[in-house]
């Protein structure tokens, strides 16, 4: 991941731009460009976390999107890399207090932060023989359905986990 850049951008054109890291991401990942998607998923977020509640679904939607696709072409080391890509950035977002102190954003970026973790076990699980997955999926699923309740279900994490023991 890169080092965070501080930037001087108004409201519209940071969404302008988190929307083109996001495409930009996308079609890295598309094209089997895994490091540079990441790196694009993460600056969107950095953005997101910055513009508010509706961004930051968004991206996230979209980071998911992307884990899925990951976690479909049994890619551990990108689900590896993505996860705690995600809440180091959190983390550094919080030390340099970059994210809105209001509840919501705070609430956005913990559950950002128990996201990265999940998928960064994903990956380790995908690492992993396959005979030997159960338990640190079985672990997942339960982090899962912890943020699942968080968010009363919005991005389905249990499901995508319950698919992915099948």
């Amino acid at each position: 991941m890169t080092e965070p850049t501080e930037l001087e951008l108004t409201p519209a054109d940071a969404a302008s731009r988190m929307t083109a890291e996001l495409s930009l991401a996308g079609e890295a990942l598309q094209a089997g460009r895994t490091d540079t998607a990441l790196d694009g998923y993460v600056r969107a977020l950095g953005l997101a976390l910055q513009l508010g509640p509706a961004f930051t679904g968004q991206t996230v939607s979209s980071i998911l999107q992307a884990a899925r696709h990951l976690a479909s072409r049994q890619d551990a080391p990108g689900l590896s890399a993505l996860g705690p890509g995600l809440a180091g950035l959190v983390n550094q977002m919080r030390d340099v207090e970059a994210v809105p102190a209001t509840s919501i954003m705070e609430a956005w970026a913990s559950f950002v932060e128990g996201l990265g973790a999940l998928i960064g076990q994903i990956g380790l699980a995908l690492a992993l023989p396959t005979g030997h997955r159960s338990g640190m999926l079985a672990n997942a699923r339960a982090h899962a359905a912890l943020l699942d309740d968080a968010t009363a279900g919005r991005f389905c994490l249990t499901t995508w986990l319950d698919e992915m023991a099948q």
